[in-house]
């Protein structure tokens, strides 16, 4: 068959790792619900042991939390993490094997058609297989933004249950705000540890998670 058709003659460029992970980036960490935000004011903070309360801070107005311990010690965004790593990890994984299967069935029919294996009817029949294919791929590129925007719902909930209870942390105890550092950058050094109620944050935020995660 000598006139192969021009359709798919163009290959596929193949995008290996065309996801770009950007799981806690914070891009859009800014837009968070006002209105789930006052309701979850309203409730109390999971009450902090005795020997606890007495380490927090005393007569200042502000405290800091390590951000990057948060996130890591922080059963929520620990299951949100790895959902997220999941379900881009199975995506890539799927749109490789597409693109794998595309080319060789592409290449072994440029090959038999190039040497006359096909009547005019059935090369048109793989073609039309092989551009429904191709059109299964490009439609999975351009569905990667749906992709990043279900990881970054998973992040705005982790990011705001970490501000709500931060909120409600501070104004039980007497706070006007807390300040988040990270080691690996950012504007604020030299934190003084007696400022520094990582921990109880973490433990607070992983008893609330506990004892609201069956309901």
């Amino acid at each position: 068959m000598k006139n192969i058709s021009l359709v798919l003659n163009a290959v596929l460029l193949i995008a290996v790792g065309f996801l770009y992970y950007k799981f806690f980036s914070g891009s859009k960490s800014n837009s968070a619900d006002n209105e789930g935000k006052k309701d979850s004011l309203a409730a109390p903070v999971v009450p902090l042991s005795a020997k606890s309360i007495a380490s927090l801070p005393k007569n200042v107005s502000f405290t800091f939390v390590n951000a990057d311990s948060v996130f890591v010690h922080y059963e929520l965004a620990k299951k949100a993490k790895a959902s997220g790593e999941g379900r881009v990890a199975n995506y890539q994984k799927t749109y490789q094997q597409k693109v794998e299967s595309f080319q060789k069935e592409y290449n072994d029919y440029v090959d038999k058609a190039g040497k006359g294996a096909y009547t005019k009817e059935q090369g048109m029949e793989i073609e039309a297989g092989l551009q429904k294919k191709r059109d299964e791929i490009m439609m999975m590129e351009q569905n990667q933004d749906k992709v990043m925007g279900e990881l970054d719902n998973s992040t705005l909930e982790v990011q705001k249950n970490i501000y709500d209870y931060l909120s409600r942390f501070n104004k039980e105890h007497g706070y006007y705000c807390t300040l988040a550092y990270t080691l690996s950058g950012g504007g604020v050094l030299g934190i003084n540890d007696s400022l520094d109620i990582t921990k109880l944050v973490i433990d607070g935020l992983n008893a609330e998670y506990k004892a609201t995660k069956g309901k």
